[in-house]
């Protein structure tokens, strides 16, 4: 159960960070535009911080105290975005908050695929937890920020980062068994790996269109009449149909290589975002939420095959987190282009996301054509 319950408690601060934070900094003052750099920026900073804090992992091989110290950091953070006030200082504080969150999702996937086999554990059911609690999580948040106001959300956030400290404390510190000794000149290449390579082109691009959405899809609701309590609606259905995907990820990936999981997020992302950016009103937005089943469940299902199967478990922290890092920059470079498009009309920049998940169908395409065991190999 200590994998269950940490999952719930990270993607609960998961859910309070892509949903309702955007809306909390708007409310210190910045605007839309701003926002949008913001979250760029915090995507800037994990794409050097993730591969650092992955490297030095794999190294080190304290997985679990490093976690632990990151979400201790995030904690304090957050208590000092509590007590900031003007755009500056709230900005400054922020980033530092993103930069001690943003190695967590990685670190705890090298964590649980590294200990699969030993706990008898699937990947799809785990991140279901978690998924869960975003529907739960999104839910409360929504309706507490109805009631109250937005100062709500860093308080809920503490609460769940104060359970995260507990529950991260449950998990194994790292697969069992003796590793070899790791250098850095080992971590990189293993990571030229053509086939990884090509998963950074596809999935990486693809997920990355998810943090786009996060940071302008609340404001485009608001802007088409939906309320807060609504919005959260919107994200529990998308969420709940995700965790869907992944209760059945054990039997998807049975059938189906990581590679053609990947293009069908891709082809759902072109449907996704191009709906999106179309329309936000009550009928569309349905649809839109309806196929993060595939942008995200199937996705992320497919990234976590690919991980098991091509890389050794002594490079999956390294591994994870360039992966992340990857994603992260994509993320950023989109979200400043999104940025630049929101004032021109907020359904552009979805336009813009559909057509980023084109690129990554094409790439996923050549992932499927090669034959995984003679071209890309286990690292």
């Amino acid at each position: 159960m200590a994998f269950y319950a940490f999952y719930v408690a990270l993607y609960a601060q998961i859910a309070v960070g892509i949903t309702f934070m955007p809306l909390w900094l708007k409310a210190q003052g910045l605007s839309e535009a701003t926002v949008g750099m913001c979250m760029a920026a915090a995507a800037i900073i994990a794409v050097v911080i993730n591969p650092l804090v992955g490297t030095f992992a794999d190294r080190t091989r304290l997985n679990k105290a490093i976690l632990v110290a990151l979400v201790i950091g995030a904690t304090f953070a957050t208590l000092a975005l509590t007590a900031s006030s003007g755009a500056l200082a709230v900005v400054m504080v922020f980033l530092m908050y993103r930069a001690l969150i943003s190695p967590l999702v990685p670190l705890a996937e090298s964590i649980l695929i590294a200990n699969l086999s030993a706990y008898r554990l699937d990947f799809g059911q785990v991140r279901a937890w978690g998924s869960a609690s975003v529907v739960a999580t999104t839910l409360l948040c929504g309706v507490l920020v109805d009631w109250f106001d937005t100062r709500v959300i860093l308080y809920l956030l503490l609460v769940i980062l104060l359970a995260k400290i507990v529950t991260s404390n449950t998990l194994p510190a790292r697969a069992r068994g003796a590793q070899p000794a790791i250098t850095t000149t080992v971590i990189l290449r293993a990571l030229r790996n053509r086939g990884f390579l090509l998963l950074l082109g596809s999935a990486a691009i693809s997920q990355a269109c998810h943090g786009v959405f996060y940071a302008f899809s609340t404001f485009r609701w608001l802007e088409a009449g939906h309320s807060t309590s609504v919005i959260g609606i919107f994200w529990g259905l998308g969420v709940g149909v995700e965790i869907v995907a992944f209760a059945f990820g054990k039997r998807i990936t049975a059938r189906l290589a990581p590679g053609k999981i990947i293009l069908i997020a891709c082809i759902a992302g072109i449907l996704r975002w191009g709906i999106f950016g179309l329309s936000a009103e009550l009928a569309p937005t349905l649809v839109v939420q309806v196929l993060q089943g595939a942008t995200l469940g199937l996705g992320q299902v497919g990234v976590a095959s690919y991980m098991r199967h091509n890389i050794a478990p002594q490079f999956l922290s390294s591994a994870t987190g360039v992966y992340y890092a990857a994603a992260g920059l994509i993320t950023a470079l989109a979200i400043l282009a999104g940025a630049q498009l929101y004032p021109i009309g907020s359904g552009y920049v979805f336009i813009f996301t559909a057509s980023l998940c084109a690129f990554g169908a094409v790439v996923a395409t050549l992932m499927v054509d090669r034959t995984r065991r003679s071209d890309e190999g286990d690292v």
